[in-house]
């Protein structure tokens, strides 16, 4: 039985299903003065996502890993509420990088284990490799878990191709502040994205996108 090619598979068959996945950033104004769409341009000019630690974005072990999910776009509104986008602490912000799973692939992304402390032992899994493993304890009413975004992640930092599927911004007005910036700037840019897609436009429903 011949195998099925990737763009073969059923990603377009299912509402759950998606062939991209979701790199999204936020501020590091405390660190750097960055905001959340600074580092989306940095992403975009220096050709690269860097990998977060232990510190900046609970990564096990001793390599740093670059972080995505596995959401199709309507649905991040229930990944970006108000408690993941609170500005003084943010985990994620209404901006980000989508690639495809095939490119993910080839660099070395893959899914994550989803494993409790004590099964991360049981297994014997070396620490170089803790970067994999997202911490899954399902205990009463204090479970820590987050297999709800469909983590991927790649060891390091990941370099980019000159041009990407695309980006995620918060609004319209700022797509068109973005597309105005590739325009006037494109040489400074080692990374161009295809499309620019508006989440106030794509995740309707969700109110504060709307906000600007």
């Amino acid at each position: 039985m011949k195998r099925p090619a990737f763009e073969d598979l059923p990603f377009y068959e299912r509402p759950d299903l998606t062939s991209y996945l979701i790199h999204l950033t936020k501020n590091t104004k405390k660190e750097d003065g960055y905001s959340a769409y600074d580092n989306l341009i940095s992403i975009l000019e220096k050709g690269k996502i860097w990998g977060s630690s232990r510190k900046s974005g609970f990564i096990k072990g001793p390599n740093k890993a670059v972080c995505f999910m596995d959401v199709p776009f309507v649905s991040l509104k229930y990944v970006l509420n108000k408690d993941n986008t609170d500005p003084s602490r943010p985990r994620y912000e209404p901006f980000g990088v989508f690639i495809t799973k095939e490119f993910a692939y080839k660099r070395g992304v893959r899914p994550v284990l989803y494993l409790s402390d004590a099964e991360l032992r049981q297994l014997r899994i070396p620490r170089e490799e803790y970067w994999r493993v997202v911490r899954f304890e399902p205990k009463g009413e204090g479970w820590i878990s987050w297999m709800h975004e469909r983590e991927w992640r790649s060891q390091g930092n990941l370099e980019l191709p000159k041009k990407i599927v695309g980006v995620l911004v918060k609004d319209l007005k700022t797509a068109m502040k973005l597309q105005d910036s590739l325009k006037k700037g494109q040489n400074k840019f080692c990374t161009l994205p295809k499309t620019i897609l508006p989440l106030s436009v794509v995740c309707q429903g969700l109110k504060y996108l709307n906000e600007s």
